[in-house]
């Protein structure tokens, strides 16, 4: 405990139970600053809450985390020692990297998803019963939860997860007085270094491991499947999107031939009436997927294509602005220096004016000062122009490379429409003919069923007769150039927004970019005006003479 006279001034003050506001962390600012002639210094400087990193807000009987939000760069926040009882209003704290709320009275972990820095977590001496709410801690360290209200031992494998977590701290909790808690921690919680911050020796976690091993094989082999899992997932993820990019996604196996089937419940059935059907329905698969995989492959090279082009076209636009600016620079540079050069005429004149000056130097100086004041004109104006006929031309190549870009990239996607187009009349004529062929196996199939014999149930509501196959296999067939037709439409128009907001924006970035460059230009030669106007203003003010004064400001 603390003494009294060890508890700083300003946490005396608050003894009543209250809620955080800006008052109480400018104070707490103020009171945990620097002290002596820099903490003078620190509180002239002015406070800025939202840039301080550090705060400690203990021993203040705080009810509620409030009013945090106005430190969005903190990155240690210590609230221990209050009487806090749920964790709130720290998602703007995403800077956070050390959180302590022990010694509060706090029974749930919640509301820290936002804290995905966050390293360091106490909170000892709680009411928690269950450790939850910590999922997106995955840069979690040291975990304190000590002195809570946990009993049973589910959390450890909740732990396992946070592959960063080095040390942790039960004790006090009614599960650790559970004999063989501490081998099933050390056995299945391998990342772990420190245990109650002593650190766990080799020994102890070979005779864990030990009593624990069949279990941990095969938890050990789960693991291994659901990350193979996860794999799987996260590379079928990433080749939809690449397929995506170039306009196929989903025409690299059997999906869309599955997908005509998936509503088409009589489809199915029909399929399934013999083995003739069944072999009819085999190859219609393999013939329409490898259409869909030739397709596929064509697409991305198409898609390599127009990447390629894109490139290029990036390439020569920016050759042509850098060439440009090359250019420019040159021109900067020289009325720089000539400005330099101006300058220190005007200085050299001015010195003439030192002491007693007869009318004739004065008028002489009067006259040469406004002729360097014109000669600085006319350089500005000659670089304005060179300027701006750089920027001119650059806009024409651009343009130029744009409309061939256009033309180029049109063509190229032209191409690919007629050729995807083909592939789905292909796909089409594949559904066709298998519709026709499945329609004369199960004619042949009900042509052998004599007179006196009954169709299959299963099969009465399908075709029981010609009429009622003819209807069905007419319903399969529409169901099925739907997908097709539904597929066919969705790329083409996809591809063709593509293009046409791709032109779009290319013609917008290079009026935009033409404008600025004109307005820089523009602003660059006032701005040299102005500043030799001042400067030759700066260097007459020693002068009395009003003469020479309007002379030099004309």
């Amino acid at each position: 405990m603390m003494d009294e006279e060890d508890i700083p001034t300003i946490l005396q003050e608050f003894v009543q139970p209250r809620v955080i506001n800006q008052d109480m962390l400018l104070n707490l600012i103020i009171e945990q600053g620097p002290k002596g002639i820099a903490g003078k210094l620190f509180y002239e400087d002015g406070i800025n809450l939202s840039e301080t990193t550090e705060i400690r807000i203990e021993f203040l009987n705080v009810l509620k985390i409030d009013h945090l939000w106005v430190m969005p760069n903190l990155v240690k926040l210590q609230m221990s020692n209050n009487i806090i009882e749920k964790i709130e209003n720290l998602n703007d704290l995403v800077n956070l990297r050390e959180l302590d709320l022990s010694f509060n009275q706090i029974k749930i972990i919640e509301n820290l998803d936002s804290l995905t820095k966050l390293e360091i977590l106490l909170l000892f001496n709680n009411e928690i019963s269950e450790i939850e709410g910590i999922d997106n801690l995955s840069n979690l360290t040291i975990f304190s939860i000590g002195n809570n209200d946990v009993t049973d031992w589910k959390h450890v494998l909740y732990l396992r997860k946070f592959k960063n977590l080095h040390s942790l701290n039960m004790n006090g909790n009614p599960c650790t007085k559970e004999d063989g808690y501490l081998d099933y921690v050390f056995a299945f919680i391998p990342q772990l270094v420190y245990y109650e911050y002593k650190m766990i020796s080799n020994e102890q976690r070979k005779i864990a491991i030990d009593k624990h091993y069949r279990m941990l094989s095969t938890l050990e082999e789960a693991e291994m499947k659901e990350d193979e899992k996860l794999k799987a997932q996260r590379e079928y993820e990433e080749k939809l999107a690449f397929l995506t990019k170039a306009y196929v996604e989903h025409l690299d196996g059997e999906y869309l031939f599955h997908q005509m089937f998936e509503d088409d419940k009589e489809g199915r059935e029909l399929s399934m009436v013999n083995e003739d059907t069944e072999n009819t329905y085999n190859e219609y698969k393999i013939n329409f997927s490898a259409v869909c995989e030739e397709f596929c492959t064509i697409g991305l090279k198409e898609h390599e294509k127009r990447t390629d082009e894109i490139n290029l076209f990036n390439t020569a636009v920016n050759e042509g602005i850098t060439n440009s600016q090359n250019q420019g620079r040159i021109i900067v540079n020289e009325i720089l220096k000539k400005k330099a050069i101006t300058l220190a005429s005007v200085k050299q004149l001015l010195k003439r004016l030192v002491g007693d000056v007869d009318a004739a130097t004065l008028e002489d100086t009067t006259t040469k000062a406004q002729q360097l004041s014109e000669e600085f004109g006319d350089i500005v104006t000659d670089a304005w122009t060179k300027l701006m006929s750089l920027e001119v031309e650059l806009h024409e190549q651009i343009e130029d490379i744009n409309e061939v870009f256009r033309l180029n990239i049109s063509d190229m996607v032209d191409s690919f429409i007629t050729t995807a187009r083909g592939y789905f009349s292909q796909l089409r004529n594949c559904e066709a003919e298998y519709n026709d062929t499945i329609n004369g196996a199960i004619l042949y199939y009900l042509s052998g069923i004599g007179d006196d014999a009954k169709i299959p149930r299963h099969l009465q509501n399908l075709c029981e007769d010609k009429d009622m196959l003819t209807y069905n296999l007419n319903i399969s067939h529409e169901k099925h150039l739907q997908v097709i037709d539904t597929r066919e439409d969705t790329m083409l128009n996809r591809l063709k927004s593509w293009l046409e907001e791709y032109n779009e924006k290319l013609a917008i970035y290079e009026i935009e970019r033409n404008n600025l460059q004109m307005l820089e230009i523009s602003h660059f030669a006032d701005a040299q005006q102005q500043e030799f106007v001042q400067i030759l203003q700066q260097l007459n003010l020693n002068v009395d003479d009003t003469e020479i004064m309007t002379a030099l400001d004309t």
